[in-house]
């Protein structure tokens, strides 16, 4: 009775949130950003460049979320700003502003912390919180050997700076909750042609230290100049990897499950459904903030909308056949609230169970693959009759080498899928580890299935071959090419050694029938990339890999089960993998 209690609020849960687009209900969004580093990884991102580099001068482990500059004491009167720790990067080209969040509680006169526009010791614009005769915030400035200052009394210890310049003007502001701004001060005629942008800190007292925690630090378009026409172009090139994505998700997917003798119409019908619903679905909770923080409609929004379509569409290939075309739009529906509740939890600090940007998963081994995978395997444990397991899934030479083209484009648009949510310095590599990944896995799956089956099996090739991009998805971005060859053959005969051995068995446990053998594809090959990063990436907390596989696999199984629950309410399919059940087939008409 409590299971079955269960299950009903979970239904409810679902209806309300696909109720919710029909209210019309609006929240505010966030303003794009041409840069942005929230500080949540250990690392340092590598595009930093440090000006008096000393490691006990900054730290992203004391305070998780946050880069802690620590000021110590120097000789004011013997320094100059190039003495002074700073993170300095490139500056876009026209106008643009600099904003940071910082919590600095200076005791003594001349400790300062805050952001700067930097081009050289003679050029440079500085906005900090400080102790002065009293607290306040200061600009100061060095323009072509001119210097200056002016300051805004204040007693906030946790507040916004900011720095916008526009043409030859640099203004400086702050802010207690990053609306509301008060001016501290305009310069003019400040010729910055190349400068840097970035954290500045200082502590001009003998024998003291003061720490200054930064929140984040964000570069934004200022205005209608170069830096908008940059913007636009970063959201371009994010346009052309979600159309890579789509082109995976109707051609690549759709195709691969068209091995189903007489279920292509079904197979790619119900690949159109998944899709459409699924991706304005998510877009629209995730602008109205129902897991995490609400984000704006752009290119970002849109990849991460595909990659739940992906995630979606893996879990049908579990009980690909064996539901009605109304069935699988419910399941859509059911669907995109599960997917997102794990990856709030995994990627946004959702339950504070993951810290936000410590998990390795760039590519989604863990969050897209596992999850879709396990998802569809609760599914199919309601959704498989006594009649399914007596029904041999049929397929022909015609209807395998479809599903070979799908394979192949897949192969093909993987490099983007993998790199689309990378950093931008990142991309490179994680296509690189990507295809070599695809590589290892293409050649270990042709020696394990003539090893095992004697004779290559097409059904192997156009499977197994892609273990390699699902294993790789976690470490893409931060392992070697040399890690992502040998993971990916090994995921190659790990979903052989599936599909030849392991599934029978496991159909058997469950009592459900895997169609598409999602288990042996994303299900094993997520959960090994998942816990390979433990051995093969940078900065990686091995507890917290595995944490995710564990929660992952909770969170998936026990949401399949209660869809698979409330799917079988609606009934079961009188024939299955048939099109002429639900479709208009030529063979009617002869």
């Amino acid at each position: 009775m409590a299971i079955r209690a269960i299950f009903k609020l979970y239904s409810v849960v679902c209806i309300i949130l696909f109720c919710i687009p029909l209210l019309g209900i609006q929240k505010a969004s966030c303003a794009a950003e041409l840069y942005e580093d929230e500080f949540e990884s250990q690392a340092l991102d590598p595009s930093w460049l440090i000006i008096r580099e000393n490691q006990s001068d900054w730290n992203l482990l004391v305070h998780p979320g946050y880069l802690r500059i620590t000021t110590k004491s120097e000789n004011l009167w013997q320094i100059n700003v190039n003495n002074k720790i700073k993170l300095l990067r490139g500056a876009p080209l026209g106008d643009f502003e600099v904003v940071t969040k910082v919590t600095y509680n200076p005791k003594q006169k001349f400790q300062q912390a805050g952001v700067i526009m930097y081009e050289s010791d003679d050029n440079y614009v500085m906005l900090t919180r400080q102790m002065d005769d009293v607290d306040n915030v200061e600009m100061s400035r060095e323009l072509s050997r001119m210097s200056g200052s002016k300051s805004v009394p204040t007693t906030l210890t946790t507040l916004y700076l900011k720095l916008t310049k526009s043409g030859e003007n640099v203004t400086g502001s702050f802010s207690g909750d990053g609306n509301s701004w008060t001016t501290v001060d305009v310069v003019s005629g400040a010729k910055l042609e190349h400068p840097k942008v970035g954290l500045v800190g200082f502590n001009a007292q003998l024998n003291t230290t003061v720490d200054a925690d930064f929140d984040f630090f964000k570069i934004g378009a200022g205005g209608e100049g170069m830096a908008s026409v940059l913007e636009d172009f970063l959201e371009l090139t994010k346009y052309g990897k979600a159309i890579h994505v789509m082109a995976m998700l109707m051609v690549g997917f759709g195709f691969l499950m068209v091995f189903v003798k007489r279920y292509g119409y079904g197979a790619v019908t119900a690949t159109y459904i998944a899709v459409s619903i699924v991706i304005p679905y998510y877009m629209f909770l995730k602008t109205q903030g129902i897991f995490g923080e609400p984000a704006e409609l752009k290119m970002d929004r849109l990849i991460l909308a595909e990659f739940c379509a992906a995630s979606i569409l893996i879990a049908t290939g579990a009980f690909l056949g064996r539901l009605k075309m109304s069935q699988y739009m419910i399941m859509a529906f059911m669907f995109v609230p599960s997917y997102m509740l794990n990856e709030w939890i995994m990627l946004d600090n959702g339950m504070g169970l993951i810290p936000k940007g410590l998990l390795i998963d760039t590519g989604g081994s863990i969050v897209i693959h596992q999850f879709g995978a396990y998802f569809g395997l609760g599914v199919i444990v309601r959704m498989t009759t006594r009649e399914d397991f007596n029904k041999k899934i049929e397929s022909d030479k015609i209807s395998n080498q479809f599903s070979m083209l799908g394979s192949m484009v897949l192969w093909i648009f993987w490099p983007s899928f993998c790199a689309a949510p990378a950093e931008i310095s990142k991309m490179p590599l994680a296509a690189v580890n990507t295809i070599l990944s695809l590589c290892g896995a293409t050649v270990s799956t042709y020696i394990a299935s003539t090893m095992i089956r004697k004779k290559i099996a097409i059904e192997d090739m156009a499977n197994a071959a892609l273990a390699g991009g699902v294993a790789i998805g976690s470490s893409c971005a931060h392992t070697t090419p040399k890690s992502s060859l040998i993971l990916g053959f090994i995921a190659g005969i790990l979903s052989v050694i599936g599909f030849a051995l392991i599934q029978p068995r496991v159909q058997r446990i469950i009592k459900g029938i895997d169609t598409c053998g999602v288990h042996n594809l994303h299900g094993m090959p997520g959960v090994l990339g998942g816990l390979a990063a433990i051995f093969i990436a940078k900065n990686v907390i091995p507890g917290l890999q595995i944490k995710a596989v564990i929660i992952t696999f909770i969170i998936a199984w026990i949401t399949g089960l209660a869809a698979g629950t409330v799917v079988s309410l609606f009934g079961y399919r009188r024939q299955s993998y048939e099109d002429a059940v639900e479709f208009i087939v030529e063979e009617e008409h002869h």
